[in-house]
């Protein structure tokens, strides 16, 4: 959304049926929940996504569908934003191509995870390859080391990425070392969208003079990041704190059960029921479910 000059987008789970197949249906529920919040953009197939338990082929059907929702609503200025990430190079680079073909407004991608990069270079020639398949599509690199075991300083990459790939267009960054990255706002200046992906310091972020933002709790509690934004905006940093407590109560909940399977949960209690998550997470039991609801 933007407001403050602020856009956030969240990155959107994918529904299920029970016994782990997409449920496309679904993502209309989700499209008019994104509506209602506020969202003007949604950052699709990450790791909220369980991109990575997607064959290809699910992963492309769930882009279609989503953009044939947002053509159904007739909402040209909805943003899209799809990542096209893999171990398989050639897959990502086919995604990037399909994507391009879909109309989206950015690809990004997490290098590949299982033969790493071994150094920038590599790194930049996997990205490279990736972007190329869509040139006329901004393109976001996407750091998650949590996930990906590879970890670089974005600074160097950044420095790098902006000489090597005609399209780059900026981060989408899952990594909490806060000096690079407040390096890399310096540097891109308002020439490239830096996409925090930490919700738990959102603010902290802001503050240093971070504008994007990508995130799965903006699925459930956005409304409590834009009150944040209007007591930051107004001076009441009480209310600030009253605000940024809440919501730290809320990550710790949702982290002792598995932040993204907790998540999926949520969404079923306010009313968007997006299923399960797919093997090899494993869902709740009932019981953690109603302690969840109660907490």
């Amino acid at each position: 959304m933007l407001r403050y000059n602020v856009q956030i987008l969240p990155a959107v789970f994918t529904p299920m049926f029970d016994d782990g197949s997409v449920h496309y249906a679904r993502v209309d529920a989700l499209y008019q929940r994104c509506i209602e919040s506020g969202f003007k953009g949604i950052f699709l197939n990450g790791t909220t996504g369980e991109c990575m338990s997607l064959s290809m082929t699910e992963r492309k059907k769930i882009l279609e569908t989503w953009v044939q929702t947002k053509k159904k609503n007739n909402n040209d200025s909805f943003k899209i934003f799809a990542h096209v990430g893999s171990s398989n190079l050639m897959e990502a680079s086919e995604m990037a191509e399909h994507a391009q073909s879909q109309g989206v407004d950015g690809i990004a991608m997490v290098p590949t995870f299982y033969f790493r990069p071994k150094n920038l270079a590599d790194l930049i020639a996997q990205c490279k390859y990736v972007a190329s398949a869509a040139p006329e599509v901004p393109f976001y690199y996407y750091n998650i080391p949590s996930m990906t075991g590879v970890n670089f300083s974005l600074t160097a990459f950044l420095e790098l990425a902006i000489k090597e790939i005609p399209t780059f267009a900026g981060l989408k960054n899952s990594f909490n070392d806060l000096v690079d990255y407040q390096q890399c706002i310096h540097m891109a200046k308002d020439e490239y969208a830096l996409y925090w992906g930490s919700d738990e310091v959102f603010m902290m972020v802001y503050a240093g003079g971070n504008r994007h933002y990508v995130g799965s709790t903006y699925n459930y509690m956005g409304d409590i990041y834009f009150k944040m934004l209007e007591a930051y905006h107004s001076g009441n940093f009480e209310r600030l704190t009253t605000l940024e407590a809440e919501a730290t109560a809320i990550y710790k909940i949702l982290n002792d059960y598995n932040s993204l399977i907790a998540g999926k949960e949520v969404m079923r209690l306010i009313g968007v029921d997006c299923g399960p998550v797919r093997k090899p997470l494993s869902p709740l039991k009932a019981s953690d479910i109603a302690a969840l609801q109660e907490r």
